[in-house]
């Protein structure tokens, strides 16, 4: 596996542009089946262990895979994908590629032929198309289509949405040329959920969300309800620690769901930080939240009916559990929404398991699999074989590398 950078090439920049090895489409085209369930619909997140895992590659493939089968197409972003360069790290990024007839949502501007140019309507006040580009120039990245090194989808605006983002309005578009699109979405779970709605109104059965590093709540159940987690040696020069790491955010989201019996007595719309005592009604702790105070919360757990369960509806964060242990509440449940409100470090996460902490979540995080790239644009890669195979050991669902075309335990 070529995992250089000779002329300044990623890895798999390529592969949107039909460089794809025929195993490694069939192994996308398998993928995609595995994360759908069998059905020929359904939405799903992506997720990174950090930038530069591979997620935009593993985007390219599934939608490669998806428009082979004839599936009608969503996509959208929890943030901004698809720039040539990364605006953090400067690093050169593979475009995000679209095919003719799928359906995008992102900012107007994103679709814009110039910066600041108003949205095109044709006649009747219907909004007319746009050419996808400019919105490099926004964000001071190199628009590729003008240096003629790929070109740039035609997207035809279908209407506005009324959620904005920095860069604008969000609109839903038809891709009418295909080509490169740069997504800009919103943050919010509401807004990305509200947007997946309208995508499906608009005829799409198959919806990619890229999210990230940063972005995890797309992932969270009330928006697709499943993701793929794509892990890289960007993460670490060191390979365990990478599986370790990816081992840690798998327990995260295979967290078990509470018992019927606590779920049924949570309320819709509770305190920030309550209890839920064997019997009675919520007892809510006087904080702002379980972030603003750690130690009024253990000091209220530790002082709780035995078999209460200590509820939040925000993050859980190393401060609440060592402040937990510190006060020998291990033996206190902690219910939280779901996966993405797990703030904690591997070694707080340790100690509470350890001394039989429990964590319980209201709904399931699927991560349906996980896709490995050994290589890293800042230091050491590993061994696809060897990186792809250790990360299956720990992972217990399919695993694959997609330019590689190595898979474990792929249906």
């Amino acid at each position: 596996m070529d995992t250089g950078r000779a002329n300044g090439r990623v890895p798999g920049l390529g592969d949107h542009l039909g460089a794809a090895q025929p195993e490694a489409d069939d192994l996308a085209a398998r993928l995609l089946r595995a994360a759908l369930g069998g059905r020929d619909r359904g939405r799903i997140s992506l997720v990174g262990l950090c930038k530069n895992a591979g997620k935009t590659v593993t985007l390219n493939r599934l939608i490669r895979a998806a428009a082979a089968q004839g599936l009608a197409l969503g996509l959208l972003s929890t943030g901004r994908d698809g720039e040539a360069v990364d605006a953090v790290t400067e690093l050169p990024k593979p475009p995000i590629w679209v095919p003719e007839g799928a359906l995008v949502a992102t900012a107007a501007a994103a679709l814009k032929p110039e910066e600041g140019a108003a949205l095109e309507r044709g006649e009747r006040g219907e909004i007319g198309a746009l050419d996808g580009r400019g919105a490099r120039d926004r964000i001071g990245v190199r628009d590729r289509d003008r240096a003629g090194e790929a070109e740039r989808a035609r997207v035809r605006v279908l209407r506005e949405t009324g959620i904005t983002t920095p860069l604008g309005p969000v609109v839903i578009g038809r891709v009418e040329r295909a080509g490169e699109v740069l997504l800009v979405g919103p943050g919010s779970a509401a807004r990305i959920a509200a947007l997946l709605d309208a995508l499906e109104e608009a005829g799409a059965r198959v919806c990619l969300v890229d999210g990230s590093l940063d972005r995890r709540a797309a992932a969270a159940p009330a928006v697709t309800g499943q993701a793929i987690l794509a892990a890289g040696a960007a993460y670490s020069a060191s390979l365990e620690s990478t599986v370790a790491q990816v081992r840690y955010l798998l327990e995260l989201f295979d967290l078990p769901e509470a018992p019927p019996e606590v779920q049924e007595r949570v309320s819709e719309s509770p305190p920030a930080v309550f209890l839920l005592p064997p019997e009675g009604p919520p007892v809510p702790v006087p904080v702002a939240s379980a972030l603003s105070d750690p130690g009024a919360v253990a000091e209220a757990a530790a002082g709780a009916p035995a078999g209460s369960v200590l509820c939040l509806r925000g993050a859980l964060t190393d401060g609440l559990l060592l402040a937990l242990l510190a006060r020998r509440c291990a033996h206190v449940p902690i219910l939280v929404p779901d996966a993405t409100h797990v703030l904690v470090d591997r070694t707080a996460w340790r100690r509470w398991r350890r001394q039989g902490g429990q964590v319980w979540v209201e709904r399931r995080i699927v991560i349906a699999a996980v896709t490995t790239n050994p290589y890293s644009p800042v230091g050491p890669g590993y061994d696809a074989a060897a990186f792809c195979a250790r990360v299956a050991e720990v992972a217990g669902r399919p695993v694959v590398d997609l330019v590689a075309g190595i898979a474990h335990n792929l249906p």
